[in-house]
């Protein structure tokens, strides 16, 4: 999958550490002496060895993924966003992002990665954080090569999410809070592999996720979009051929009244209102008895919207939901917590209540 890009002219990135500019030549000594003291190399997930500042000031995300996971780890080293911030992100995040220059996306879909716009950002590194797509050493080489700006890749799914925390420590040479995150999610990880060893597969809640308009769209089984559901673990209906885009795979309402789901999970708490009066949902047991559940969205989605660490939340949530014999059932305390350590956002309860409610805004 080629990447999509803005492009401009080759141009030399600025060191935004520097203060003064000194002319001299090339070939003196002292000035390699200089460089390098000012250099180290990366090496990362991709393989590659990639020669950074020692100390990182601006740091942009190649996409929505990448700039959740930089903003937990080190907010302050953000010099972009992928897109602009929403005013409910704002109010939970902070208004420092709002002023934020946007430099787009290098994956997916949208207007591409705006190379000008990094480098007006005063950018030092551009990091890919997520997948590994098969192109993944030649596209961010092709970067490197059109602007002179390093660009380094971090692997981060669900389940290898602490080494890409461990990893960005590594990155931007201080691991303290990192270290933090990634005991966090190791903490969960073995939580989430306790209820999969213990919980034979009779036991486990099925689920259908609503997505779209009209509930008709879903995540289906071994897509990237859906992968929190096998952790928790939950048995996904949708056993269809998996769409690995945003807007999941597309299915029938016969399909849905033959799985005959435990829960409804719902992207919308309008769309929860609305399968109430609506004769085909109403006729599923899920949705006469109650059973149907908005999924939180702010400031990001807990299952996948994107599919980053902010499925860790998702998994505070939806684990001591269904199953606290293994995960606790302190649903609001889990959720409030990973909103403190990831997010530095203490909630009270009224927002806290509207969050899990999906009706924050």
């Amino acid at each position: 999958m080629a990447i999509a890009l803005t492009a401009c002219k080759p141009v030399e990135q600025p060191d935004p550490t520097k203060t003064e500019t000194v002319t001299v030549p090339a070939t003196d000594p002292a000035v390699t002496e200089s460089q390098a003291a000012q250099e180290r190399t990366f090496q990362d997930s991709a393989g590659r060895d990639v020669i950074l500042p020692v100390r990182l000031t601006h740091m942009v995300p190649s996409g929505p993924l990448a700039q959740i996971v930089l903003f937990t780890a080190a907010p302050d080293l953000i010099g972009a966003v992928a897109h602009p911030v929403t005013e409910t992100q704002l109010k939970l995040l902070g208004e420092g992002l709002g002023d934020l220059p946007s430099v787009g996306q290098l994956y997916g879909k949208g207007d591409g990665f705006n190379l000008e716009a990094a480098l007006m950002a005063n950018t030092q590194v551009i990091v890919d954080i997520g997948e590994a797509k098969d192109s993944i050493k030649e596209d961010l080489d092709e970067i490197t090569e059109q602007i002179n700006l390093p660009t380094v890749f971090i692997e981060a799914t669900f389940a290898s999410m602490p080494r890409a925390f461990r990893d960005l420590g590594v990155l931007i040479g201080n691991s303290e809070r990192t270290d933090l995150l990634a005991a966090y999610c190791d903490q969960w990880l073995a939580l989430s592999e306790k209820a999969r060893d213990t919980i034979p597969e009779s036991e486990r809640v099925s689920v259908y996720w609503a997505m779209g308009e009209a509930g008709l769209n879903t995540n289906a089984v071994g897509s990237f979009h859906s992968e929190l559901l096998e952790y928790v673990p939950v048995i996904n209906v949708a056993d269809v051929e998996a769409a690995n885009r945003g807007g999941g795979s597309e299915v029938s309402m016969e399909q849905i009244i033959g799985w005959q789901p435990d829960y409804i999970l719902v992207d919308a708490a309008n769309l929860a209102d609305e399968m109430q009066n609506d004769p085909a949902w109403s006729s599923l047991p899920a949705v006469k008895e109650g059973r149907v559940i908005v999924v939180p969205s702010a400031p990001y989605g807990f299952l996948a919207n994107p599919p980053s660490v902010n499925r860790y939340a998702g998994l505070a949530w939806l684990g001591p939901l269904f199953y606290p014999q293994v995960y606790g059932g302190d649903v609001k305390g889990q959720v409030a917590e990973f909103y403190s350590l990831f997010y530095g956002v203490e909630l009270d309860d009224a927002s806290l209540d509207a969050i899990l409610e999906g009706r924050f805004d």
